[in-house]
């Protein structure tokens, strides 16, 4: 069993993965005054927040950085996720298509399809059931900040929610799609990330926020945060 892994970026590459988000995050934005009114997201719609997926080792560093954050901000709240992260990864880690070790993920897609469907009604551990919050959305993974608009990512476009969008037509949607990394940047950071030694395997989210529990410390500096939790 390989150790354990703690997600914590190279300050260059986090510094452009901060950049990264906020270029994401703004596209997005625009997106979402295209569709107005057609956009149904909002606080205690957690149907996006239901199932196992996976993450890239940027989103586990960004995960990471935020249970710090939180455990200085609230640590009974940092405790609750912590351990409900816990609870999930027991959970899923029995069938976990990769290395429960690490938590990385085997690179094989028809295993990893099979595992989602498994835990496919599965709550993420971060979702506050009494609230419907994320514990730490300003810390979220891109696939979180990009579902629920219609995006595109190279030739693919992936569609809305099926809950936005009622009613509007096929021009309404095209209108409001996002491109929110047209350039790829989020890859060419994983590949320098790839080539700096760090672990760079995708996870999955239980994984990540059961192992940054266990890295907490009374005297660790919050990371900056971008926004509030939702």
């Amino acid at each position: 069993m390989r150790r354990m892994v703690r997600w914590v970026l190279p300050a260059d590459i986090e510094r452009a993965d901060d950049a990264l988000v906020e270029a994401i995050d703004a596209a997005l934005r625009a997106g979402e005054r295209r569709a107005g009114s057609h956009l149904a997201c909002r606080l205690g719609c957690t149907e996006c927040c239901i199932g196992v997926f996976d993450i890239t080792a940027l989103d586990a560093a960004r995960l990471t950085r935020g249970v710090a954050a939180l455990h200085l901000a609230d640590p009974a709240r940092s405790r609750r996720l912590v351990e409900q992260a816990r609870a999930r990864w027991e959970l899923i880690a029995p069938e976990f298509p990769g290395d429960r070790g690490s938590g990385g993920l085997a690179d094989d897609e028809a295993r990893r399809a099979e595992h989602f469907a498994r835990f496919a009604d599965t709550p993420c551990p971060a979702l506050d059931p009494r609230t419907g919050a994320c514990v730490v959305y300003a810390w979220r993974p891109l696939t979180c900040r990009t579902f629920g608009l219609p995006v595109r990512f190279g030739a693919e476009v992936v569609p809305p929610c099926r809950l936005n969008f009622t009613g509007a037509t096929v021009f309404d949607v095209e209108a409001a799609t996002v491109d929110p990394d047209p350039d790829d940047a989020e890859g060419r950071l994983l590949g320098r990330l790839r080539d700096s030694g760090e672990p760079a395997a995708d996870t999955v989210v239980a994984y990540v926020l059961a192992r940054a529990g266990d890295a907490l410390t009374p005297s660790r500096r919050a990371p900056r945060r971008r926004g509030g939790p939702r």
